[in-house]
């Protein structure tokens, strides 16, 4: 009776289990974004890969455009590497399969004419969509 009474509370409380989902996909896009803004000149492009398959949509091939024409031969040239840490984030919007996040994001920078690391605070907005049983991000803006 008392797993019955549990179960029943469950289901009044979150029928849709979107809770759940909504964790999830904020738990996936703090490391989706860590990872995308994050990159080591040596491991470039192993690294851009890597998060190609965290991606979805047109976000997946601009993203794949932007490292190669942009961001790996500056990278390359200047010796640069960059961590970058989520220092918060909140769901803007939700719907089913989809699910709308601001990040906070600190990126500590360095390179080859630069002993110190150099700090960025940035804003991203994320959209990350459900592709099967994964949240993978199909649009960011950052700002």
């Amino acid at each position: 009776m008392a797993l019955l009474a549990g179960a029943t509370g469950l289901a009044l409380s979150d029928p849709s289990g979107q809770e759940a989902q909504t964790r999830a996909a904020t738990s996936t896009a703090r490391t989706t974004i860590e990872q995308m803004l994050s990159y080591n000149y040596k491991t470039i492009d192993a690294q851009a890969t890597r998060i190609e398959g965290l991606l979805t949509g047109s976000f997946k091939s601009e993203f794949s455009q932007a490292m190669d024409k942009d961001i790996k031969p500056l990278a390359v040239r200047n010796k640069t590497v960059v961590q970058a840490r989520v220092s918060d984030v909140g769901v803007m919007e939700q719907s089913e399969g989809r699910v709308k996040v601001l990040a906070f994001v600190n990126q500590a920078t360095v390179g080859a004419d630069s002993e110190k690391p150099a700090i960025d605070q940035n804003r991203v907005i994320a959209t990350l969509t459900k592709v099967g049983d994964r949240w993978l991000v199909s649009q960011v803006q950052a700002f």
